[in-house]
C-alpha cells in the first residue's frame, strides 16, 4: 500500500483498541495476541488520503493490490462508495468525501505488522 496518509491517527487509533482488548481480555492474550485482536476492532476511519478514494473509486474494481489486506480495505470502499452513490445520487467525488469522514470495520493491517506496531507504540 502507498505511504499511509495518517499514519500518526492509525497508530494512536492502534494503540487504543490494543488497550482495549488487553482490557478486555486480562492477562490471558500475549502482546502479539492483543495485537491480532485489536486489528478486527472498528477503526477511525480507513486512514488513506482523499485522492486514494477517488482512484479505488475510479478503478471500479479493476486492478485490485495483490497484497491481500490492501484488496479487501479496497474492496470495501468500493463496496460503500457504490452503495453511497446509488442511494443518493451522489458523485464519485461526494462519495469519496462521505467515506473519508466513516469509520471502517477493522484496521487494514496484517498480523505480522499488528504486532510489530504495538511493540513499537509500546517502546519496546
Amino acid at each position: 500500500m502507498a505511504n499511509l496518509f495518517y499514519e500518526e491517527d492509525r497508530n494512536k487509533d492502534f494503540l487504543q483498541a490494543c488497550e482495549a482488548v488487553r482490557k478486555e481480555e486480562g492477562t490471558r492474550l500475549t502482546v502479539s495476541g492483543i495485537a491480532s485482536k485489536a486489528i478486527y476492532k472498528k477503526a477511525g476511519s480507513f486512514y488513506i488520503h482523499y485522492r486514494v478514494y477517488m482512484k479505488i473509486i475510479s478503478n471500479n474494481g479493476n486492478n485490485l493490490p495483490k497484497n491481500e489486506i490492501s484488496r479487501q480495505l479496497h474492496t470495501e470502499v468500493l463496496k460503500r462508495a457504490k452503495e453511497i452513490m446509488q442511494q443518493n445520487n451522489y458523485t464519485p467525488a461526494q462519495a469519496a468525501k462521505i467515506l473519508s469522514e466513516q469509520q471502517a470495520p477493522r484496521f487494514y493491517i496484517s498480523e505480522a505488522r499488528a504486532i510489530s506496531l504495538y511493540y513499537k507504540l509500546l517502546g519496546k
